[in-house]
């Protein structure tokens, strides 16, 4: 009966999933939730079963649903390869208040996230409502505080100072006032450090662990420069909850002689096995799994992240369709029939693994390289040769040809798609895993310039991948190394906001809070490194441009306008900022 009764409320809860996202229509902030049943430690667990299924949700699906590409398209890492009709290229005329809708990512980001921060507020003021042990209601706290300060974190990166939303709602709300950025993160360091206390020490995949805790209270720290704390929490995190780096082999494929570690640590049936010890926080995603968030789609990653291959702009020097399918089915199955919706940049492919050596991360086994594709038409004198980029017809290069990481995108278990073309399947998945805490730890270094200290850290990763060794290091070789190591798995357009909001708090480099919508380092990183923007290359009849305010995406004029009895503030750069108001500064709990 009790399971009965766990599985009656998680179907509740999983259907109000999609409606919370359509918060701002009609009604403002229309996503509050009566009691329905969330009464006792099985009613808010039921929810914690719902936050813990947000996480992932934006991992997998078809090219509509899985949000995650656009932290890597509004990036120095990628482009959207996509027509100019169908995603953003010109972010000048393209990212704008009233045109985020439909199947723009940004839009999606900013719904998902407040989805997840409904049901983080729900259990954290249910809880003292219940009867349970004290020490069961901080567990069950910890955790509601984790939620709600991971999705906080993604809001602040992604669009700066927003509402801060930390009770139930119980009606729709058209009274928000904006909150500055600097209070939010104030708030989650807090909150945060009363999780580590209390968080489980180990929890099973999907659920919350302290590990977990530490790994996002160091990028708070981070970000309120508390950089000394920031290094103290990154090394509870690695030292004393039992995790190390992998550097043997190990999981279903541990005594083959062809794969290697990286590979391994990608393997659908490692990421969540138990002699894995470098995941921190993963999720569960398995074909006919009660659970699941895409349950006629998968991962879909080998249909988003690889080339148009199979296009009919991809022609042969004899003037013939380069594809096809009846001949292309094992180039297909290995392969996938990508679309290019993610389209690596130059640094990327290339800058990156300059002088690379054995680096695992870039070897024929896990790196595929655009040279290997071939023709698969019989009918041309080009069948089975190697495709030839400047044949492919109009600007599709850029969709149609390039080198992706094998290991990362490539999904051998794809049940849904069985005898059709592979998309990329069911696969488990990192959200936090320990690589990144230890360069979360270099770049804390960085900033306390510790500079041996970082370089220890940054070369512990690049060990283990069998890469050079650096001899110095910096803030860019630190990104660069995030960028080799965590491709699909960092929201990178945070990481690289994280660090453009620190260098402006500490007035660096000619860098400024007041004027970050002008100046700030996450555009010049992305000039820098993205060839598309930096050039601004055509696409069709459209061309690939960032400007410095786009290091924050626009608040959705739908929310701004439903919320007449007080101002949310847009980003400077966008049209209605001009009808900004001071944001809050200080931050009052609710009473419980």
């Amino acid at each position: 009966m009790k399971y009965l009764y766990r599985l009656f409320l998680l179907t509740t809860f999983i259907t109000g999933l999609t409606s919370c996202s359509d918060w701002l229509e009609p009604e403002p902030l229309s996503f509050y939730t009566p009691e329905n049943g969330v009464k006792d430690v099985n009613g808010v667990e039921t929810v914690l079963q719902v936050s813990r299924r947000q996480l992932k949700n934006e991992y997998y699906g078809n090219q509509d649903e899985q949000v995650a590409q656009i932290e890597y398209i509004l990036s120095d890492m990628a482009i959207s390869g996509a027509p100019e009709d169908y995603e953003l290229h010109n972010l000048e005329t393209q990212l704008t208040p009233t045109l985020i809708k439909g199947k723009q990512r940004v839009y999606k980001h900013f719904s998902h996230a407040w989805g997840g921060i409904k049901y983080a507020n729900l259990v954290i003021n249910r809880i003292p409502q219940i009867e349970a042990s004290q020490e069961k209601k901080d567990e069950l706290l910890a955790e509601g505080y984790f939620h709600l300060a991971y999705w906080y974190y993604r809001l602040v990166n992604q669009f700066g100072d927003v509402p801060l939303i930390i009770e139930e709602i119980q009606e729709p709300r058209i009274d928000l006032q904006s909150t500055s950025r600097e209070a939010i993160l104030k708030y989650f360091c807090e909150k945060l450090e009363f999780a580590v206390k209390h968080l489980p020490m180990t929890a099973p995949a999907g659920a919350i662990n302290r590990a977990a805790g530490e790994h996002l209270l160091t990028k708070y720290y981070l970000q309120c420069r508390r950089f000394d704390d920031a290094v103290k929490s990154a090394t509870r995190c690695i030292e004393d909850y039992g995790l190390k780096l992998m550097k043997n082999r190990f999981g279903v494929r541990a005594n083959d002689q062809i794969h290697d570690v990286i590979n391994d640590l990608f393997k659908e049936e490692n990421i969540t096995a138990s002699e894995n010890l470098e995941g921190i926080l993963t999720v569960q995603e398995q074909f006919g799994s009660e659970g699941s968030v895409s349950p006629n789609e998968g991962s879909c990653r080998m249909r988003l992240y690889t080339p148009y291959w199979s296009g009919p702009q991809v022609r042969t020097p004899d003037g013939m369709g380069g594809y096809s399918k009846a001949n292309a089915i094992v180039q297909m199955d290995s392969l996938g029939r990508g679309i290019g919706i993610v389209r690596p940049t130059n640094y990327y492919q290339y800058e990156l693994w300059k002088d690379c050596g054995n680096d695992m991360r870039h070897n024929s086994l896990n790196w595929y390289d655009a040279k290997h594709y071939t023709y698969t038409n019989p009918q041309s004198a080009y069948f089975r040769k190697s495709i030839q980029p400047e044949y492919i017809t109009g600007h599709d290069t850029i969709r149609c040809y390039y080198s992706w990481p094998y290991y990362k995108v490539f999904v051998d278990k794809d049940e849904i798609n069985k005898g059709n073309e592979p998309k990329g399947g069911f696969t488990d998945w990192y959200i936090f895993r320990l690589a990144e805490t230890y360069l979360l730890r270099a770049e804390a270094y960085y900033w306390q310039n510790k500079l041996p200290e970082a370089l220890a850290d940054v070369n512990e990763i690049r060990q283990r991948a069998n890469a050079p060794l650096y001899q110095s290091v910096g803030l860019d070789e630190i990104f660069d190394e995030r960028a080799r190591e965590l491709y699909l798995e960092e929201p990178r357009k945070c990481e690289l906001t994280r660090v453009a909001y620190i260098k402006a708090a500490l007035g660096q480099d000619g860098y400024t809070l007041d004027k970050m919508h002008e100046k700030n380092w996450y555009y010049d990183r992305v000039i820098a490194k993205n060839n598309f923007y930096r050039n601004e290359i055509s696409h069709g009849t459209n061309s690939y441009k960032i400007r410095p305010y786009h290091v924050y995406w626009p608040i959705p004029q739908d929310a701004i306008d439903a919320n007449n009895l007080n101002v949310i503030n847009q980003n400077y750069g966008y049209q209605g900022s001009q009808n900004n108001i001071p944001p809050l500064e200080t931050v009052v709990e609710p009473e419980k």
